[in-house]
């Protein structure tokens, strides 16, 4: 089973991720289409995506149904195994339409876990810098 802290880590992987492709991916299909760099980067980040989802721990997913876990997992396994068939347009609907719905969904998640207690406490004192 995974501790709160890995699922913790793997949350805020998928964070990141989808903040890599709000940023990244364009207004339109066609500068999508036009720009084989913005492709690979938003492409990744959504395999990124899926591989911290199916890397989650089961409790959690349950848990947290309206999220739809199996077609994510399902997108990051074509992306990586059948490669060779990527529909572009799906990927460009889905950094579009399907990823910046899932980004306050993901927020809550990681919101609603227990505090990480080996994580350094941000308003104590960096004792690593010299005094």
């Amino acid at each position: 089973m995974k501790s709160d802290r890995g699922n913790r880590l793997l949350l805020q992987d998928i964070l990141d991720s989808i903040a890599e492709v709000l940023a990244t991916a364009p207004g339109t299909q066609a500068e999508f289409d036009g720009n084989k760099l913005v492709q690979s980067h938003v492409l990744r980040h959504i395999q990124i995506v899926g591989e911290a989802a199916w890397r989650l721990s089961t409790d959690l997913k349950d848990s947290h149904p309206e999220i739809p876990w199996k077609k994510i997992e399902g997108m990051r396994h074509v992306l990586v195994h059948d490669y060779f068939k990527v529909n572009w347009e799906r990927v460009y609907e889905t950094a579009r339409n399907h990823v910046p719905p899932l980004k306050p969904q993901i927020e809550a998640i990681l919101a609603s876990l227990p505090t990480d207690p080996s994580a350094p406490d941000p308003s104590a004192p960096d004792s690593s810098k010299p005094s």
